[in-house]
């Protein structure tokens, strides 16, 4: 309920209102006369006045010009005149009364005309409320923010930006905002106003901002549409990612230097990061390797395993094709990690070529091994036939004589079993050696 001031030098009408608005709920004060009436005015807390304009003492329109000075007095007037007084109706109006009514009124229209000034003022009020506490949590907000006008000038400036930029609001205020972004980031900075005041939705972008030390700190900017006195404004949310940036540079360093080759990917799986030896392992320059799909060096009939094992870190093996076409079998490990809240993988690539061949030779070594240690054996088996055979040729030689054709075909069968024996020598020895020579 509202409390409200009749001043009027009626009594039946000051008696007539009080009731009036007393049966509705209201708090109703009383004055005979404008000096009356500034007292209570400066004495109350009051929603609505009802002025007449023709009183003695001090009438309305001094009333209205006395309050007029005194710019904390914000209550709604509704002015209560003559017919014969209506040509100064505009003048009071100027002077800061809302509206008025011409008597004699009827009460109806004046308890119409009350509650609609009643809902202006709780329109207002809350108006205000809110402007206070979208103000209040503007200033006090941990997240540096600015308001910006059409026309790019700063309108205002949250603690916190300031503190970020190290300057004072009023060096900030009606100047360009284009002053602070660093010369080769306001090209994309201009770009993300224009679609914001178009009311497209701008991603988050990153710029470089541009300290009165002339150091370049990089921020992400957030940049949203809003109205303020209908009029359109960009609200620019920034935040400080140097220590960021700072990580990614370190983890950069590392990676650029590891021995493995080591790409990073988003949950698509494009490659955000690589270390040096991965960008030699897949041919492609440093600069290039960032924002391919680490799929495209997967090759064979079996789709690329990216996310099928998130709980745990998934190694297998299959044949990475490189650049310019050459296909290597490699060792694949996937991890997958998360940051605030966001999925990403950690892959860990080794060309198992060397080890490949090196499998080749042991598996050719230990083939050629076994068959000269099958050969030995064979030799030794069939040393102990020939044995025999060389004792029996040398036996029958001796009771034959030497003019004899089988005198000699016995000396032929001798020496042919000696070269045999020095044949099976020979193998026997050469299975005991554990190298391919």
């Amino acid at each position: 309920m509202a409390h409200i001031l009749v001043i009027d030098d009626a009594q039946d009408i000051r008696e007539t209102l009080s009731r009036a608005f007393s049966a509705q709920g209201h708090t109703v004060s009383l004055a005979i006369d404008g000096n009356d009436g500034l007292q209570v005015i400066q004495n109350s807390n009051l929603d609505l006045i009802l002025l007449d304009l023709s009183m003695p003492r001090m009438g309305g329109l001094e009333v209205l010009e006395t309050l007029q000075n005194q710019s904390h007095v914000d209550t709604p007037i509704i002015i209560l005149t003559a017919q014969a007084e209506r040509e100064r109706i505009v003048e009071c109006l100027e002077k800061g009364a809302n509206d008025y009514i011409v008597k004699p009124f009827s009460l109806q229209e004046l308890l119409a005309r009350t509650q609609v000034q009643l809902r202006l003022q709780e329109l207002e009020r809350k108006i205000r409320d809110s402007e206070a506490y979208h103000r209040a949590l503007f200033e006090r907000s941990s997240d540096p923010e600015m308001v910006v006008a059409k026309n790019g000038e700063i309108r205002q400036v949250n603690i916190a930006a300031l503190n970020l930029l190290a300057l004072k609001d009023s060096l900030l205020l009606r100047t360009p905002i284009y002053d602070l972004i660093a010369e080769q980031d306001r090209r994309e900075f201009s770009i993300a106003l224009s679609g914001a005041l178009e009311g497209s939705d701008m991603p988050i972008f990153e710029v470089h901002l541009t300290l009165p030390n002339q150091r370049l700190l990089p921020v992400d900017v957030d940049i949203a549409s809003v109205s303020i006195n209908n009029e359109q404004h960009l609200l620019i949310h920034l935040r400080d990612i140097s220590r960021r940036k700072s990580a990614e540079t370190q983890s950069s360093m590392i990676l650029h230097h590891i021995g493995d080759a080591v790409v990073i990917t988003d949950q698509s799986g494009i490659i955000m990061m690589a270390s040096r030896s991965a960008c030699h392992l897949t041919g492609y320059p440093d600069d290039e390797l960032n924002g391919i799909d680490i799929a495209e060096f997967h090759t064979g009939d079996a789709p690329f395993p990216l996310g099928q094992h998130q709980n745990s870190d998934f190694v297998f093996e299959g044949l990475f094709k490189q650049k310019n076409g050459t296909t290597l079998p490699v060792e694949w490990t996937l991890a997958a990690f998360e940051v605030a809240g966001d999925t990403f993988y950690i892959g860990v690539i080794r060309d198992l070529t060397d080890r490949r061949q090196a499998e080749s030779e042991r598996m050719e070594a230990s083939r050629l091994k076994t068959l000269l240690e099958t050969a030995g054996g064979a030799a030794h088996e069939i040393n102990q036939p020939l044995t025999a055979i060389l004792g029996y040729a040398e036996m029958t030689q001796n009771i034959l004589d030497e003019d004899q054709n089988a005198h000699k075909y016995q000396e032929q069968i001798i020496q042919a079993t000696l070269r045999i024996n020095d044949i099976f020598k020979k193998m026997q020895t050469i299975r005991s050696y554990q190298t391919r020579p």
